[in-house]
């Protein structure tokens, strides 16, 4: 099973906030898409309406979805019905048989492009159809705000998700622990050069390795990473 954007805590944490925040109606059935750009076959559906969903990702109909296909060259959201699976040059039988099991017939389709290049989609089945002129658009545009800052939640907590079980896997020295815990604890490489008596080139060497560990941005973002994942210890001999 892929592990993308699969952690169930954070899953069912976001579902409440859609539930809570964007639906309009308690029977309104939504899916929440994160798919991966570079592969396709890369996606997680936060949903409830999982007899189809399971279904979905099982047949991976995002291969084929004209849903899908449509959202990936546009920015803006759009209604769409079951005349965009007839009208679709694809070849997509077992999508429309599905779907018409499953009673997906028309829906609303909410787009983001997000920075882990991901293509981030909320379809809110046969939502706020009925509503129409001034009303629907600031509908519209109050839901796309919210789900925006409902994906950056997302995005954030699955950040500090997986540093947290990046940092099982990272494999510090002991030279490299001293180094970080003195550069904690405020020492320049200068003075950590002296009290480990070695120079202060070989500091940086060392610290060079642990940002490519950590995959941090500089020594600075090391430090930090290392002190909030606990993996500083009190060197030996202190």
């Amino acid at each position: 099973m892929s592990k993308f954007y699969s952690n169930e805590n954070i899953n069912n944490k976001i579902k409440s906030l859609l539930v809570d925040n964007i639906l309009d109606k308690d029977d309104d059935k939504f899916g929440y898409f994160i798919i991966s750009k570079r592969d396709l076959v890369d996606i997680s559906i936060i949903n409830n309406h999982p007899e189809w969903f399971d279904l979905y990702v099982e047949n991976n109909h995002q291969m084929v979805d004209p849903v899908v296909m449509k959202a990936l060259s546009r920015v803006e959201s759009f209604d769409w019905d079951d005349e965009i699976i007839r009208t679709s040059r694809l070849a997509l039988p077992k999508v429309m048989i599905h779907a018409k099991k499953h009673d997906i017939n028309s829906g609303h389709t909410f787009i983001i492009h997000d920075c882990r290049n991901n293509l981030v989609l909320l379809s809110i089945f046969s939502s706020d159809l009925e509503i129409t002129g001034e009303k629907r658009s600031l509908n519209h545009e109050r839901k796309l705000s919210l789900f925006v800052k409902i994906h950056q939640k997302l995005l954030s907590m699955y950040e500090f998700f997986e540093k947290d079980n990046k940092s099982d896997k990272v494999d510090i020295s002991e030279r490299e622990n001293a180094i970080l815990y003195w550069a904690a604890m405020g020492k320049t490489y200068k003075e950590i050069a002296t009290r480990l008596g070695i120079t202060e080139s070989t500091i940086k060497f060392h610290m060079a390795k642990i940002v490519h560990k950590l995959e941090a941005a500089n020594a600075k973002h090391a430090i930090r990473l290392a002190s909030d994942s606990k993996l500083i210890h009190l060197p030996a001999g202190k």
